[in-house]
C-alpha cells in the first residue's frame, strides 16, 4: 500500500486525531454545488498505520494546516488573502478556511476562480500561459497594495 493511498483512506491520523479534528471542518462553508460529492470517512473508527501518523504529525500542525486549530488559536491571524480554484483537491478546504476565519472576526479577502486548476497562477508566460494566471496575480497584487 502506498503512502498516497494511506493517506487517502485516512490511515495518517489516530481515532483522537480524528475525533479532535472533525469539530474544524464544516461542510456549511462549501458551496452547495460542492457539496453533493461530500462522503463521511468509512473509517473514523480506525486506528491508522503509527509510523504514518508520526511521519505526518508536522503536516497537521497550525504552520501546515491552519484550518486545523481551534477558534481562539484562528482569531489570532492576521488580515488573510485566501485563493481557490475550481478544479484543485484543497478547494473546500480554502472555503472552509476562509469561513472560518470570517466567523472568528478576521479580516479576510476570498477570491475564487471557477474554471481554472490548481498551480494555473504559475502559468504567466510561454506556450502554456493562461489569461487566468495574469487576472490572479493582479489581484493579489493589489491586495497586497491596499493591505500592507
Amino acid at each position: 500500500k502506498t503512502v498516497d493511498k494511506s493517506i487517502y483512506a485516512n490511515n495518517h491520523t489516530s481515532v483522537k486525531q480524528k475525533k479532535h479534528y472533525r469539530k474544524f471542518i464544516d461542510w456549511s462553508l462549501i458551496p452547495s454545488k460542492y457539496r453533493i460529492k461530500y462522503q463521511e470517512s468509512a473509517n473514523d473508527d480506525h486506528e491508522g498505520d503509527p509510523n504514518l501518523i508520526k511521519e505526518t504529525k508536522k503536516a497537521l500542525g497550525p504552520e501546515i494546516s491552519p484550518l486545523l486549530v481551534n477558534d481562539a488559536q484562528l482569531a489570532k491571524s492576521v488580515p488573510t488573502y485566501v485563493l481557490t480554484v475550481g478544479h484543485d483537491r484543497l478547494r473546500d478546504e480554502g472555503f472552509i478556511y476562509a469561513g472560518r476565519l470570517k466567523r472568528v472576526g478576521v479580516k479576510v479577502v476570498h477570491n475564487h476562480y471557477e474554471n481554472t486548476f490548481h498551480g494555473s497562477i504559475s502559468l504567466l508566460y510561454g506556450l502554456l500561459s493562461l489569461d487566468i494566471a495574469h487576472e490572479m496575480v493582479a489581484d493579489l497584487v493589489r491586495y497586497i497594495k491596499e493591505n500592507l
